[in-house]
Protein backbone atom coordinates (compact mmCIF):
# COMPACT_ATOMS: atom_id res chain seq x y z
CA UNK A 1 0.00 0.00 0.00
CA UNK A 2 2.93 2.12 1.08
CA UNK A 3 4.81 1.86 -1.95
CA UNK A 4 1.66 2.25 -4.60
CA UNK A 5 0.47 5.08 -2.57
CA UNK A 6 4.24 6.95 -2.60
CA UNK A 7 4.42 6.41 -6.39
CA UNK A 8 1.23 8.03 -6.78
CA UNK A 9 2.02 11.59 -4.97
CA UNK A 10 5.17 11.21 -6.75
CA UNK A 11 3.80 11.02 -10.40
CA UNK A 12 1.36 13.77 -9.71
CA UNK A 13 3.98 15.73 -7.97
CA UNK A 14 6.12 15.51 -11.44
CA UNK A 15 2.40 16.24 -13.25
CA UNK A 16 1.70 18.89 -11.01
CA UNK A 17 4.82 20.52 -9.52
CA UNK A 18 4.80 22.97 -6.56
CA UNK A 19 5.84 26.46 -6.66
CA UNK A 20 9.62 26.66 -5.74
CA UNK A 21 10.11 23.20 -4.74
CA UNK A 22 11.37 20.56 -7.26
CA UNK A 23 11.91 16.79 -5.99
CA UNK A 24 13.46 13.57 -7.17
CA UNK A 25 13.49 10.15 -5.77
CA UNK A 26 17.41 8.80 -4.15
CA UNK A 27 18.30 5.88 -5.73
CA UNK A 28 15.03 5.19 -6.97
CA UNK A 29 13.84 4.29 -3.93
CA UNK A 30 10.40 5.46 -3.33
CA UNK A 31 10.86 5.57 0.43
CA UNK A 32 13.60 8.12 0.11
CA UNK A 33 13.11 11.51 -1.79
CA UNK A 34 14.91 14.47 -2.05
CA UNK A 35 13.43 17.75 -2.15
CA UNK A 36 15.10 21.35 -3.19
CA UNK A 37 12.74 23.92 -1.59
CA UNK A 38 13.15 27.67 -2.72
CA UNK A 39 13.43 30.41 -0.23
CA UNK A 40 9.82 31.92 0.14
CA UNK A 41 10.07 35.69 -1.06
CA UNK A 42 10.07 38.21 1.24
CA UNK A 43 11.47 36.20 3.82
CA UNK A 44 15.14 35.89 5.14
CA UNK A 45 15.60 32.48 3.06
CA UNK A 46 14.35 34.28 -0.10
CA UNK A 47 17.04 33.20 -3.08
CA UNK A 48 18.56 30.03 -1.71
CA UNK A 49 17.36 26.70 -2.48
CA UNK A 50 17.82 24.22 -0.23
CA UNK A 51 18.20 20.11 0.07
CA UNK A 52 15.86 18.04 2.60
CA UNK A 53 15.60 14.50 2.64
CA UNK A 54 12.17 12.78 2.67
CA UNK A 55 12.17 9.02 4.35
CA UNK A 56 9.41 7.52 4.64
CA UNK A 57 8.64 4.27 7.60
CA UNK A 58 6.98 1.27 5.78
CA UNK A 59 3.48 1.74 7.00
CA UNK A 60 3.11 5.21 5.55
CA UNK A 61 0.43 7.04 5.49
CA UNK A 62 -0.09 5.76 9.17
CA UNK A 63 3.40 7.55 10.35
CA UNK A 64 4.82 10.36 9.13
CA UNK A 65 8.32 10.86 7.07
CA UNK A 66 11.44 12.06 8.62
CA UNK A 67 12.35 15.38 6.98
CA UNK A 68 16.02 16.53 7.51
CA UNK A 69 17.59 19.80 5.56
CA UNK A 70 20.48 18.11 4.44
CA UNK A 71 21.52 22.09 3.56
CA UNK A 72 23.61 23.49 6.80
CA UNK A 73 20.83 25.57 8.15
CA UNK A 74 19.58 27.91 10.67
CA UNK A 75 15.68 27.90 12.00
CA UNK A 76 13.97 27.73 15.44
CA UNK A 77 12.16 24.83 14.34
CA UNK A 78 15.08 23.48 12.78
CA UNK A 79 17.25 20.91 15.22
CA UNK A 80 20.96 21.49 14.88
CA UNK A 81 21.46 18.39 13.15
CA UNK A 82 18.90 19.49 10.11
CA UNK A 83 15.72 17.64 11.51
CA UNK A 84 12.43 19.59 10.87
CA UNK A 85 9.97 19.68 13.86
CA UNK A 86 6.55 20.48 13.28
CA UNK A 87 3.32 19.57 15.08
CA UNK A 88 2.45 17.47 11.44
CA UNK A 89 5.34 15.35 11.55
CA UNK A 90 4.78 14.18 15.03
CA UNK A 91 3.73 10.78 15.80
CA UNK A 92 -0.78 10.34 15.74
CA UNK A 93 -2.44 10.10 18.92
CA UNK A 94 -2.51 12.01 22.36
CA UNK A 95 0.86 13.68 24.06
CA UNK A 96 0.54 15.40 27.03
CA UNK A 97 3.94 16.87 27.47
CA UNK A 98 3.58 18.57 24.04
CA UNK A 99 0.47 20.18 24.47
CA UNK A 100 -0.69 19.73 21.29
CA UNK A 101 -4.01 18.54 19.67
CA UNK A 102 -4.38 14.97 18.14
CA UNK A 103 -5.63 17.06 14.94
CA UNK A 104 -2.70 19.11 14.95
CA UNK A 105 -0.56 16.16 14.89
CA UNK A 106 0.18 13.81 11.95
CA UNK A 107 -2.74 12.05 10.22
CA UNK A 108 -2.88 9.54 7.17
CA UNK A 109 -4.79 12.44 5.33
CA UNK A 110 -1.40 13.95 5.27
CA UNK A 111 0.09 14.40 1.56
CA UNK A 112 4.19 15.23 0.45
CA UNK A 113 2.08 18.28 -0.67
CA UNK A 114 0.65 19.55 2.46
CA UNK A 115 4.07 18.61 4.40
CA UNK A 116 6.00 20.85 2.27
CA UNK A 117 3.90 23.18 1.93
CA UNK A 118 3.98 23.18 6.30
CA UNK A 119 7.80 23.51 5.86
CA UNK A 120 7.63 26.75 3.69
CA UNK A 121 5.04 28.48 6.13
CA UNK A 122 7.37 27.78 8.55
CA UNK A 123 10.56 29.71 6.81
CA UNK A 124 7.84 32.82 6.38
CA UNK A 125 7.07 32.23 9.97
CA UNK A 126 8.69 30.76 12.82
CA UNK A 127 7.09 29.12 15.81
CA UNK A 128 9.55 30.65 18.53
CA UNK A 129 7.04 29.15 21.32
CA UNK A 130 7.99 26.14 20.95
CA UNK A 131 11.88 25.84 19.55
CA UNK A 132 13.80 23.14 18.56
CA UNK A 133 16.60 25.41 18.21
CA UNK A 134 16.66 27.79 21.34
CA UNK A 135 19.54 29.47 19.60
CA UNK A 136 18.28 30.45 16.72
CA UNK A 137 15.00 31.20 18.39
CA UNK A 138 16.56 33.93 20.70
CA UNK A 139 18.41 35.24 17.43
CA UNK A 140 15.76 35.75 15.16
CA UNK A 141 13.62 37.77 17.97
CA UNK A 142 16.62 39.62 19.95
CA UNK A 143 19.13 39.97 16.99
CA UNK A 144 17.20 40.65 13.56
CA UNK A 145 20.45 41.98 11.51
CA UNK A 146 22.48 39.01 12.85
CA UNK A 147 19.87 36.49 12.31
CA UNK A 148 19.46 37.83 8.71
CA UNK A 149 23.62 38.26 7.93
CA UNK A 150 23.92 34.22 9.24
CA UNK A 151 20.81 33.29 6.73
CA UNK A 152 22.88 34.71 3.83
CA UNK A 153 25.78 33.29 4.23
CA UNK A 154 23.69 30.02 4.63
CA UNK A 155 22.05 30.92 1.17
CA UNK A 156 25.50 30.96 -0.89
CA UNK A 157 26.46 27.80 0.79
CA UNK A 158 23.26 25.76 -0.13
CA UNK A 159 23.13 27.46 -3.80
CA UNK A 160 26.74 26.39 -4.37
CA UNK A 161 25.47 22.19 -3.91
CA UNK A 162 22.58 22.83 -5.93
CA UNK A 163 22.67 20.17 -8.82
CA UNK A 164 23.49 21.20 -12.67
CA UNK A 165 20.55 19.21 -13.48
CA UNK A 166 17.73 20.60 -11.10
CA UNK A 167 15.11 23.22 -12.52
CA UNK A 168 12.95 24.86 -9.42
CA UNK A 169 9.01 25.51 -10.80
CA UNK A 170 7.38 28.26 -10.71
CA UNK A 171 4.15 26.89 -12.36
CA UNK A 172 2.29 29.65 -10.35
CA UNK A 173 4.47 32.83 -10.57
CA UNK A 174 5.77 32.25 -14.14
CA UNK A 175 3.63 33.59 -16.72
CA UNK A 176 5.04 30.96 -19.27
CA UNK A 177 5.03 28.02 -16.76
CA UNK A 178 1.59 28.58 -15.95
CA UNK A 179 0.35 29.20 -19.62
CA UNK A 180 1.72 25.55 -20.12
CA UNK A 181 -0.26 23.86 -17.05
CA UNK A 182 -3.18 25.94 -17.84
CA UNK A 183 -3.23 24.59 -21.66
CA UNK A 184 -2.25 21.26 -20.21
CA UNK A 185 -5.43 21.06 -17.99
CA UNK A 186 -7.13 22.38 -21.02
CA UNK A 187 -6.62 19.52 -22.90
CA UNK A 188 -7.16 17.17 -20.36
CA UNK A 189 -10.45 18.40 -19.74
CA UNK A 190 -11.76 18.14 -23.68
CA UNK A 191 -13.65 15.36 -24.59
CA UNK A 192 -12.06 12.48 -26.77
CA UNK A 193 -13.57 13.79 -29.53
CA UNK A 194 -11.92 16.89 -29.76
CA UNK A 195 -8.52 15.21 -28.86
CA UNK A 196 -7.79 14.40 -32.99
CA UNK A 197 -6.67 17.56 -33.82
CA UNK A 198 -4.04 17.89 -31.16
CA UNK A 199 -0.99 16.09 -32.55
CA UNK A 200 0.91 17.31 -29.93
CA UNK A 201 -0.69 15.45 -27.59
CA UNK A 202 -0.45 11.87 -28.80
CA UNK A 203 -4.00 11.57 -30.41
CA UNK A 204 -3.18 11.87 -34.12
CA UNK A 205 -5.47 10.27 -36.37
CA UNK A 206 -4.20 10.29 -40.11
CA UNK A 207 -1.46 8.02 -39.41
CA UNK A 208 -1.82 4.55 -38.89
CA UNK A 209 -0.49 3.64 -35.77
CA UNK A 210 -2.79 1.59 -34.11
CA UNK A 211 -4.42 4.39 -31.86
CA UNK A 212 -8.10 4.72 -31.39
CA UNK A 213 -9.74 7.21 -34.16
CA UNK A 214 -12.50 9.26 -32.64
CA UNK A 215 -14.87 9.87 -34.93
CA UNK A 216 -18.64 11.45 -34.22
CA UNK A 217 -21.25 9.83 -35.69
CA UNK A 218 -24.50 11.37 -36.40
CA UNK A 219 -27.56 10.08 -34.92
CA UNK A 220 -31.09 10.86 -35.33
CA UNK A 221 -32.85 11.27 -31.73
CA UNK A 222 -36.21 12.85 -33.17
CA UNK A 223 -37.38 10.27 -35.09
CA UNK A 224 -40.85 8.49 -33.26
CA UNK A 225 -39.71 10.60 -30.82
CA UNK A 226 -42.40 13.08 -28.28
CA UNK A 227 -41.67 16.43 -27.63
CA UNK A 228 -38.94 15.36 -24.67
CA UNK A 229 -37.06 13.21 -27.21
CA UNK A 230 -38.46 10.09 -25.48
CA UNK A 231 -40.08 6.84 -27.77
CA UNK A 232 -42.75 6.31 -25.30
CA UNK A 233 -44.35 3.51 -27.83
CA UNK A 234 -44.62 -0.13 -26.98
CA UNK A 235 -43.88 -3.06 -29.37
Amino acid sequence: MASKLLQNQFKKIQSEPIEGVCFELVNENLFEWKAYVEGPPETDYEGGIFQISMKFPNDYPMSPPTLVFLSEFWHPNVYTDGKVCISILHPPGEDETSGELPEERWLPTQTVTTIILSVISLLSAPNTSSPANVDASVEWRNEREAYKKRIKALIAKANQKVPSHIKIPHPDSDPMERAKQVEKMKLLNKPMDFFDDYDDAGYDDDEDDGDYDYEEDEVDYNSDNDDEGIDNDDD
